[in-house]
């Protein structure tokens, strides 16, 4: 009897802690919950303040054109202030109701004056005559937009057309979502009730449709989408690969609608509410290399790279490709690995994050925006290159740090890579330095573009004027490599430094080609510092100032890569 006492208390005990521990997780449940909403409510403001702005830009050149001017140089004029006046602006037009195009900005985009267009966008716009922003869609460049319109009306109210701004989701969106993720580490994306993604913090995702695409055919995570997109608010858990893509885990997401001028945003926000057993192989057992003397660490890369490369060569495809993913194998060692891609940027070998392998990384950017495979694989067709990105550590918990990377070509179709990162440079630049330098980069080419060529590159190297101010200097270059404007050292101008390498081997004049010919992007180099008179980390910005020559500046780090 007194054992069946015994027994009995041991048994309330137990039901008492298990009550406590599951009241103890609802509290700290409702908890993330709340904050996962407070960060909704946060971004949804920030996010709609900055359309707002978008389109009281939008209408007041609308009211501009009210009196019927719709083409002409005066209307180029009014977009060109219009798109270089918003850091995140990719263009600008002015459409009849007939669809023609009859004005844009900048000038890389006049050959679409005279054309009709008659996409979705267009036919919504006019049909409405009222603000519309656009669902995403595909950019004649290869990546996607947006567009906000605004009609234009006549004194007499009668309709005439509408004139927009187009933009990159990722580059309006980024100001606000990469902070947000950074203090929160939640992951945090945004769907149209379509299924297609506007952004993702795995920002590679943008564009895809949630609904069908394979890379979300898990049946927990399908179900997920369609509660997401058909619901404007709501809760859903569901089993995939964690934010660094090393292994699948339980994540809960939580969303509510964003409405602005026709279009709905779902406002997603996720949390790892759990973990599961890592995949296969996928043990963290490499340690960040303290880095004092970078040019030896770079011949150590190098013969570690050569030795990978004649591997590759030298063995079938299947084989290396398994030894390459082998966190065990004999390529993983200190702080490097090898990875693999082909020449269309699908992920081949990814050692500590094999949740890509098979995906098509080409939309990948590091936090401050570099597009990284595309100039990866500018590199490798070259026959193989240096150059500088952040990119997550998986030895420090898959913290973005900044890593010198070298890649090589195996042959025409794949090229494989490995890298040293540098944790003692800072490169994480702020959005409000970024946004900063598109300005002073789009303003420097809309002024060539008002002023003519040879006027605008006489300013840029006016080294008492406007665009010579210290570190924030504009520069420009031939597309084939020949220096148009270098304020700070005017012995170089007319020189051809197409060749150029910094004191880490990276070709920074070609890459800048390279991102300008792409239409526009970021580039880092290491470069000398006219106000400290020392080599340091520079982000770039550079954008085309018309067929054949580019315009762009930078942000100095202020760190001090002489050694």
């Amino acid at each position: 009897m007194r054992g069946i006492k015994i027994l009995l208390c041991l048994l309330i005990v137990y039901l008492l802690l298990v009550m406590a521990g599951a009241e103890q997780n609802n509290a700290v449940n409702d908890s993330r919950h709340q904050d996962m909403k407070n960060l909704i409510g946060k971004i949804s403001d920030e996010i709609t303040s900055g359309l707002e702005d978008v389109e009281r830009a939008n209408e007041k050149s609308a009211k501009t054109f009210s009196n019927g001017t719709l083409e002409g140089e005066y209307v180029s004029t009014v977009l060109n202030d219009k798109v270089s006046a918003i850091p995140f602006a990719h263009s600008s037009l002015v459409i009849l109701p007939s669809g023609l195009v009859t004005a844009a900005a900048p000038a890389e985009y006049q050959n679409l004056v005279g054309m009709s267009l008659n996409d979705t966008a267009v036919i919504t716009a006019n049909k409405k005559k009222r603000p519309v922003l656009s669902d995403i869609f595909l950019l004649t460049e290869g990546f996607y937009g947006v567009s906000l319109s605004y009609p234009i009306f006549s004194p007499e109210k009668n309709y005439l057309g509408y004139t927009d701004l187009t933009f990159r989701p990722e580059e309006f969106l980024r100001q606000y979502i990469i902070p947000a993720v950074e203090q929160s580490r939640y992951d945090i994306m945004i769907l149209q009730p379509n299924g297609l993604i506007v952004y993702e913090t795995n920002e590679e995702e943008i564009g895809r449709d949630a609904i069908s695409d394979p890379l979300y055919a898990e049946p927990t995570l399908h179900q997920a989408a369609i509660n997401i997109t058909s619901q404007r608010a709501g809760t859903s858990s569901y089993q995939f690969w964690n934010q660094n893509w090393n292994k699948k885990v339980p994540r809960e997401a939580i969303w509510d609608t964003l409405e602005f001028d026709g279009q709905q945003w779902r406002i997603v926000v996720i949390s790892d509410i759990g973990d599961s057993e890592p995949v296969k192989n996928l043990k963290i057992n490499i340690t960040t290399e303290k880095t004092e003397d970078l040019n030896s660490s770079i011949l150590s890369l190098t013969e570690y790279m050569e030795n990978a490369t004649d591997y590759a060569k030298n063995h079938g495809k299947k084989e290396v490709l398994s030894v390459f993913n082998n966190q065990s194998g004999p390529f993983v060692t200190g702080d490097r690995y090898i990875f693999a891609y082909d020449m269309n940027g699908t992920a081949l070998a990814l050692p500590f994050q094999q949740g890509f392998i098979g995906k098509n990384r080409m939309n990948l950017t590091d936090v401050n925006g570099f597009s990284i495979l595309p100039a990866m694989i500018d590199r490798a067709s070259d026959g193989g290159g240096y150059l500088y990105f952040v990119y997550p550590n998986p030895a420090e918990n898959y913290t973005p740090m900044l890593k010198l990377f070298q890649v090589k070509p195996v042959d025409d179709s794949w090229f494989i890579g490995s890298g040293i990162y540098i944790p003692q440079i800072q490169a994480s630049i702020s959005p409000q330095n970024l946004s900063d330098l598109n300005t002073r980069v789009k303003k420097a080419a809309m002024h060539a573009d008002d002023i003519g060529k040879e006027k605008a590159i006489a300013d840029f190297n006016d080294i008492n004027g406007t665009y010579a101010d210290g570190g924030d200097y504009i520069f420009a270059y031939g597309y084939d490599g020949t220096t148009l404007a270098l304020p700070h050292q005017p012995e170089l101008i007319g020189t051809n430094r197409s060749d150029y390498t910094d004191q880490f081997g990276c070709q920074i004049i070609r890459m800048e080609i390279d991102a300008a010919k792409r239409g526009g992007g970021y580039v880092y180099v290491v470069y000398g510092n006219p106000d400290t008179k020392k080599n340091e980390l520079k982000l770039c910005y550079v954008t085309p100032a018309g067929d054949d020559w580019l315009v762009g500046s930078g942000i100095y780090t202020g760190q001090n890569l002489d050694g």
